[in-house]
């Protein structure tokens, strides 16, 4: 875009300065602290795209089963972290969701990431149309894949492109290497064959966005083009505090926590909601 974005550093030492003497725990009683934690919860509000301040963010995935990948606005996963920056001049905003968190996110989703191995998720959006421009993201993951009688697993490169500019679709899934596939089409070119996905732009109501595209798996034996199930989401701004959310820790386990509070984090054991 031409111009610097404010580092992960700045946005840390912002947030620590907001948030000093926001939270007490000790000092404010046993009962303000049970009063608080019982108290109403509130919805984080959607991305406001037109707000030009760097901060953090949220996001959620839509999570349908992989055999239905037409399926929309059905399930979600827990919020992960991302980060925003607009750049008033050209319109635009680009959200930035880290390595870790969509490594994360994909493992909770069942998909073996290889840890280090992913680009940052970005997204580039019009702030004044609220088309996705692009939603870009590279990595590798580990999947296991039968040749007849001979089971093994292969390390393949993902690629990711997507946008909310363009109808594209799938073609019913089959299995390749004994992985069940939903291959890329475009409805204008095979309209008897393609199931179409129509894109959706963002939403400034609700923060939802479903941009539509395709994954390009790569492995040693095979280059497959897949229809991508990561652009459908929803984007606001980070919940007030006290708001549970899910964070990725050493273990890459989840766990949940209430945010703006120090200390330990216990182990999330149920599955996406």
């Amino acid at each position: 875009m031409g111009r610097r974005f404010v580092s992960e550093a700045d946005l840390n030492a912002r947030e620590s300065k907001n948030w000093r003497g926001r939270v007490c725990i000790g000092r404010c009683g046993l009962l303000a602290l049970l009063a608080f934690l019982a108290g109403p919860r509130t919805m984080a509000d959607p991305l406001d795209l037109q707000d030009p301040t760097p901060r953090r963010i949220e996001v959620r995935f839509e999570v349908s089963p992989e055999n239905e990948p037409g399926r929309l606005d059905a399930a979600w996963s827990s919020p992960r972290v991302a980060f925003v920056e607009s750049d008033p001049g050209h319109a635009l905003v680009r959200i930035r969701i880290p390595t870790e968190e969509i490594e994360a996110h994909l493992r909770a989703t069942g998909t073996e990431a290889i840890s280090g191995s992913f680009s940052d998720f970005v997204w580039t959006l019009d702030s004044h149309t609220g088309h996705v421009l692009s939603a870009e993201l590279t990595g590798r993951v580990r999947e296991r894949i039968s040749l007849g009688p001979i089971r093994t697993s292969a390390t393949i490169d993902i690629r990711v492109d997507m946008t909310t500019r363009d109808t594209v679709g799938f073609r019913p899934p089959k299995r390749i290497f004994g992985v069940q596939t939903n291959a890329f089409c475009r409805p204008s070119q095979q309209p008897s064959q393609c199931v179409a996905v129509a894109p959706i732009r963002f939403d400034p109501e609700s923060g939802y966005v479903n941009a539509v595209g395709s994954l390009v798996a790569a492995a040693p034996i095979a280059k497959i083009r897949t229809f991508s199930p990561l652009g459908e989401v929803r984007f606001s701004e980070r919940g007030p505090i006290g708001t549970e959310s899910v964070v990725s820790g050493t273990s890459q386990k989840d766990a949940v926590c209430l945010q703006g509070f120090n200390g330990p984090c216990s182990p999330d054991l149920g599955g996406e909601s």
